[in-house]
């Protein structure tokens, strides 16, 4: 089932992209996506997302954690590797994101940086912080 919302626009982000893979539904927080967009502008080239918003139903069903910043609308898993990954990294750190996954390991088109923009003090997620997935 999709779920349509109001339509929303973001400068290089298509709604559908950002989507809740498993609903359709589309929470993405506007300081956030103002944060990505300026990250895409620094980067100069374009970001495919593989993951946006998720319900908290779906998060769990996809093994997320239960504390994801992907349920607050707050985050996205974009694909990359190599170069165009250290490139969003260190213009990432620059901006401010304050979460940064980071899985470079396997096929490349699995391969992604996770960003989030999670404030500091929220219970149970720690930030700044940087991790990396098995």
């Amino acid at each position: 089932m999709v779920v349509k919302l109001e339509s929303k626009r973001w400068k290089y982000f298509s709604e559908e992209e950002l989507r809740c893979k498993g609903t359709g539904e589309l929470k993405m927080m506007e300081e956030f996506m103002a944060k990505l967009i300026l990250l895409r502008e620094k980067v100069n080239q374009p970001l495919v997302i593989s993951s946006g918003y998720r319900t908290p139903e779906y998060n769990k069903r996809i093994g997320g954690s239960s504390k994801s910043a992907h349920i607050l609308g707050q985050a996205v898993d974009i694909v990359c590797s190599g170069t165009k990954a250290h490139t969003i990294l260190m213009h990432a750190l620059e901006l401010g994101f304050t979460g940064i996954g980071v899985k470079q390991h396997g096929d490349h088109k699995s391969r992604f940086i996770h960003l989030d923009t999670v404030k500091t003090g929220v219970e149970g997620i720690p930030r700044p912080w940087v991790w990396s997935y098995k």
